[in-house]
């Protein structure tokens, strides 16, 4: 399975063949669309592969940026069409969720990503008994000062991750009424991440076409 991720100032493309994943991870603004397909080859004729070998193209589809998004949306189209190959979109705040478990191996995790305007992308996710992020509730688009957690939640240790609680800290920890431990890296999700969660949605058949591969603005 290929997987990548372009919705933030990170292009990364991940790789499994096998047990074996072969990662491409770079932080290199407004320069994504240069660089991802060069990267796709990369990882796959490290592998000895091509496209027609693959079983299945994941990607995160936001939200994000807009730019980005669209970069991940249109490469996934493209090679799912050229290779009749199925597609898992992937929530890149849940591929940021997962990537900050890989790191810092925190299961409870507010995400937070600036939306801009005033207004952050905002999601709980917790890791379940399979190191999978699961959301907790629904993703959002709204203020930080919008942003609310039911009192039962409190007593659990949080961990907050993203550029939006760089921008934002004070008015989010104001608003939940709490202040969580923040992660200060990773700040962008990972194609490992996409891999990661997109396994099992591949198991149990949870694909879409290339035709119907969208991206997830939230607005």
């Amino acid at each position: 399975m290929l997987a990548f991720e372009t919705s933030s100032f990170a292009c990364s493309v991940a790789l499994q063949n096998g047990d074996h994943i072969e990662l491409r991870h770079e932080i290199i603004p407004m320069q994504q669309a240069q660089r991802i397909l060069s990267m796709i080859k990369e990882v796959l004729e490290a592998c000895s592969l091509t496209v027609n070998d693959l079983d299945a193209i994941a990607y995160g589809n936001g939200p994000g940026s807009f730019t980005g998004i669209r970069i991940a949306n249109t490469v996934a189209q493209g090679l799912g069409f050229a290779a009749n190959l199925p597609i898992i979109p992937i929530s890149s705040l849940a591929a940021l969720a997962q990537a900050a478990f890989f790191e810092q191996q925190q299961t409870h995790l507010l995400v937070s990503l600036d939306a801009r305007m005033d207004q952050v992308y905002w999601a709980r996710y917790q890791v379940d008994q399979n190191s999978l992020a699961e959301l907790v509730g629904k993703e959002r688009l709204c203020a930080p000062g919008e942003v609310k957690i039911e009192k039962a939640s409190m007593d659990i240790k949080w961990f907050a991750v993203g550029d939006g609680w760089e921008k934002y800290r004070a008015e989010l920890i104001e608003s939940i009424g709490f202040q969580p431990e923040i992660l200060t890296s990773p700040l962008f999700p990972t194609a490992e991440a996409v891999l990661r969660l997109a396994k099992p949605k591949f198991n149990k058949g949870e694909c879409v076409t290339a035709a119907t591969a969208m991206p997830a603005y939230l607005r």
